[in-house]
Parts: C-alpha cells; sequence; structure tokens
C-alpha cells in the first residue's frame, strides 16, 4: 500500500506540474494571437476610414457639379423668363 500511495502521489504532481505548464503555454499562444488580431483590427479600421474619407470627398465633388449644374439651369430659365416678360 506504501508504494501504491508513493506512484499516485508522484503522478498527482506529475499532472500538476503538466497542468501548470499546458496553462503558461496556452496564455502565451493566446496573447500572440490577441496581438495579432488587435493589428489586424486596427489595420481594417484605418483602411475603412481612407475609404470613408475617399466616399466623402467623391460625394463632395459630385455635390459641388449638381450644384453648378442646377444654377445654369436657373439662369437659363431666368433669361428666359426676363425675355418674355419684356416681349408683350
Amino acid at each position: 500500500m506504501n508504494v501504491m500511495a508513493v506512484v499516485l502521489g508522484f503522478l498527482g504532481v506529475i499532472l500538476g506540474f503538466t497542468s501548470v505548464i499546458s496553462a503558461i503555454v496556452l496564455t502565451k499562444n493566446t496573447d500572440k494571437l490577441v496581438k495579432t488580431e488587435d493589428e489586424r483590427a486596427k489595420n481594417l479600421i484605418t483602411e475603412g476610414r481612407k475609404e470613408t474619407q475617399q466616399l466623402i470627398e467623391e460625394g463632395r465633388k459630385e455635390t459641388k457639379e449638381l450644384t453648378r449644374y442646377i444654377a445654369s439651369l436657373i439662369a437659363a430659365e431666368a433669361s428666359k423668363t426676363r425675355e418674355l416678360i419684356k416681349t408683350p
């Protein structure tokens, strides 16, 4: 019985040591994965901001072009209206 208790105690210590080592290894791997995912997320956010800025700029350009076009239409119609009013 004494031998069995020593063997079981030794196996318990080995099992405990193995669990501690496994926890350390898993923690290190998790830290590495978190860092790589963090970098990837930052890159995605940066790219998204750049694309959003580009879309905003394109929208502003289109708005300016449309405003100029509408202004030219208004000016053309205004001159037509003036001529219609002048000719009795």
